[in-house]
């Protein structure tokens, strides 16, 4: 019993290293992560990160793939969430969930992706996040009755990573129904409708 609390205990800290490292690249970028930061964040001492790494490159690799794993569950999650909505419905509240997120969460997107451009180790955990996230898209066209719905989607996961880069870069009030609207005008092109 002592060995498996032992062990809950040193895996909770390796998580909160991870969160920690994730959120100190969204905010400041991958410079400012080092293993004193990422400890101080944590609320840790200072030696942690190298118990459990062997660099700082390390650390922010695995940090990486952490939180795409995350991404991708709550893509899914958000999928199944919101899949039995009408399609007006379903855009509505999928631009809600996308940029009523913590900002923090946009931000590590982004880096996960620069992240895995510089490194191509990490590239098949920044696909997970995208075929994740194409399954929702998928998902909102075939609810929209567009035929071969997943072969559309790649359209509709471009202009949201797109979209979200610019949202980030510079914010403007008015997003939340840019995106809608954006969601709408792709799905009349796709459907053959006229908006």
């Amino acid at each position: 019993m002592v060995r498996r609390s032992h062990r809950d205990s040193a895996l909770q800290r390796r998580d909160a290293l991870l969160r920690a490292a994730v959120e100190i690249v969204a905010e400041a970028g991958p410079g400012a992560a080092t293993h004193r930061a990422i400890a101080a964040r944590a609320g840790l001492p200072p030696a942690t990160p190298s118990y459990f790494f062997a660099s700082i490159d390390d650390l922010l690799a695995e940090a990486t793939r952490h939180f795409a794993a995350e991404q991708a569950t709550a893509y899914d999650a958000l999928a199944q969430q919101l899949e039995h909505l009408p399609a007006d419905e379903f855009i509505t509240h999928f631009a809600a969930a996308l940029l009523g997120s913590d900002r923090t969460i946009e931000l590590a997107q982004v880096e996960a992706y620069l992240h895995a451009a510089r490194d191509p180790a990490l590239r098949p955990a920044a696909a997970a996040v995208r075929a994740s996230f194409t399954r929702t898209a998928t998902r909102a066209l075939a609810i929209a009755g567009l035929p071969d719905a997943e072969r559309h989607a790649d359209f509709l996961v471009d202009y949201v990573d797109g979209f979200l880069l610019h949202h980030l870069a510079d914010p403007r009030p008015d997003d939340e129904t840019r995106l809608r609207a954006g969601f709408t005008f792709l799905l009349h092109q796709l459907t053959g409708q006229t908006s």
